[in-house]
């Protein structure tokens, strides 16, 4: 089943332009910004590959360096700069150690 976004900043990588909404409010977003980027990720088609994708977001969106504001854009842009860096060669690596269960609540890497 295909959805159709009426929005109007739609496209293949921000469906439903979810991210740019955000980053053209700016300090008027007022969160929270773990809600935006699980809403992105689910709307995401499968197969795409969301380190891929959101790499191309921020540059697409000029927001792929500098310092983050202290507000909730600036929490998703570095949640969406972490998505990005988080290729499959990390996650299976991850997967291979088995993650943050393996290691336990007080262990960190």
């Amino acid at each position: 089943m295909a959805v159709r976004y009426m929005a109007r900043y739609h496209s293949e990588d921000d469906p439903g332009g979810l991210i740019r909404e955000v980053v053209e409010l700016g300090p008027a977003f007022p969160g929270p910004a773990g809600d935006v980027l699980l809403s992105w990720l689910l709307r995401l088609e499968d197969g795409k590959d969301p380190a891929e994708v959101a790499g191309r977001l921020l540059r697409d969106y000029g927001i792929a360096e500098g310092a983050l504001p202290e507000d909730a854009c600036g929490e998703l842009i570095g949640l969406l700069r972490e998505v990005a860096q988080y290729g499959p060669e990390r996650l299976e690596r991850t997967a291979r150690r088995g993650g943050r269960r393996r290691r336990g609540p007080d262990r960190r890497r």
